[in-house]
């Protein structure tokens, strides 16, 4: 009887064992395609944030002569630079003592806020479901809330997704005007990544394998590539950056000076990134702010 009970035992032990065993062979397909549908929901829903911030831009454009959002800008001593995420409890980032810095790509955009041009949740629309940030709670210095007409910009990077073609730049030509805009321009997309630590160059070459280009990619979607609102105000998930006007990579300046009128520019170049370095040619997006930037 007690060598039964033993034998009874083992095959138990056993049958938990190949049960055990079954049970991660099935978690190893199952979680990994839960993953993969997951993220596929949220580029969609990424998607549509862009689209309707391209909404947005469009209805301010019709309100402003065409002009789309854009604060003070500082062409006398800074033409092409761009700064991010000053003033946030701003009264007005026109003012003269505005704590607005000029040339603020973030604020420029948070005149859709402000305006009313992205109804509730406002804040929401500015924020990539992939990209672990957060919507602005709409709290003034203190933490207590406040009323959108109180605040001028965003308070950190972290409740804000994109990057947005910067307005800054004296490049001839140049201006985010929605009237004119081909319909390949990038004028918002997933933040841009910005440059690593490791990289000693901004962006592969667009010869590049799809392994090597995710180095360039936004980092909303685990560099796998970035939702891309067009100058038509329709997007798309792009699995490289060279997706702007004649393959312009859309998160550099495709020369660290303007390209002078009667000069073409080169396409399909790595380009520049910087805060003192603004788009260089009529279509060339230049979408900021980045990581680290």
């Amino acid at each position: 009887m007690h060598r039964l009970l033993s034998r009874s035992h083992a095959f138990t032990l056993l049958e938990l064992m190949v049960a055990l065993g079954i049970l991660v062979i099935l978690v190893g397909i199952i979680v990994p395609k839960v993953s993969r549908l997951r993220e596929v929901e949220q580029r969609v829903c990424c998607r549509d944030n862009l689209r309707r911030i391209g909404l947005a831009l469009s209805a301010y454009g019709e309100e402003n002569r065409g002009e789309l959002p854009r604060v003070i800008y500082d062409q006398a001593h800074a033409p092409r630079s761009f700064t991010a995420f000053t003033g946030a409890d701003a009264l007005s980032p026109f003012t003269k003592d505005s704590a607005v810095a000029a040339n603020d790509v973030t604020a420029s955009l948070w005149l859709l806020i402000r305006g009313g041009y992205i109804k509730e949740p406002v804040s929401a629309v500015f924020i990539c479901p992939s990209s672990g940030g957060t919507p602005d709670p709409m709290l003034d210095a203190h933490g207590s809330p406040t009323a959108i007409r109180w605040r001028s910009n965003f308070r950190s990077p972290n409740h804000l997704s994109y990057s947005y073609a910067s307005p800054f730049s004296d490049a001839q030509g140049y201006g985010l005007k929605s009237d004119f805009l081909e319909p390949k321009f990038v004028l918002l997309a997933d933040r841009n990544p910005g440059k690593g630590p490791s990289q000693d160059v901004t962006a592969p070459t667009p010869e590049a394998p799809p392994m090597t280009m995710r180095i360039a990619n936004s980092r909303n979607h685990g560099q796998a590539g970035q939702n891309v609102l067009y100058g038509d105000i329709h997007a798309d998930f792009c699995e490289t950056v060279y997706c702007g006007v004649d393959g312009d990579n859309i998160y550099t300046a495709q020369t660290d000076q303007p390209v002078m009128t009667g000069q073409a520019p080169t396409a399909n170049v790595r380009g520049f990134l910087g805060r003192n370095i603004g788009p260089a040619w009529p279509t060339d997006s230049y979408l900021v702010p980045a990581e680290g930037y």
